[in-house]
């Protein structure tokens, strides 16, 4: 197979600002994310439900996502 090597894009200085933003936007998302679950687990652990954990009109999330993550409750 042969290598295509592909033209490199060169960016505006606009457009060079514009993707650091959409970076540190999606890298500020991931975290929050991130510490959303950690909030989650601590709840889980301190005993509360499930079902009210992952109501969506609680978190957003659902339990199946919970159970993916954490595994399925074992008390």
């Amino acid at each position: 197979m042969t290598d295509v090597v592909r033209p490199k894009k060169v960016l505006t200085e606009e457009q060079l600002a514009l993707l650091a933003e959409a970076v540190a936007d999606a890298k500020l998302a991931d975290a929050a994310v991130e510490k959303a679950w950690a909030s989650i687990k601590k709840a889980r652990d301190a005993g509360v439900g499930d079902m009210l954990l992952m109501d969506p009109s609680q978190t957003g999330w659902s339990r199946a996502t919970l159970n993916r993550r954490y595994g399925p409750r074992t008390d």
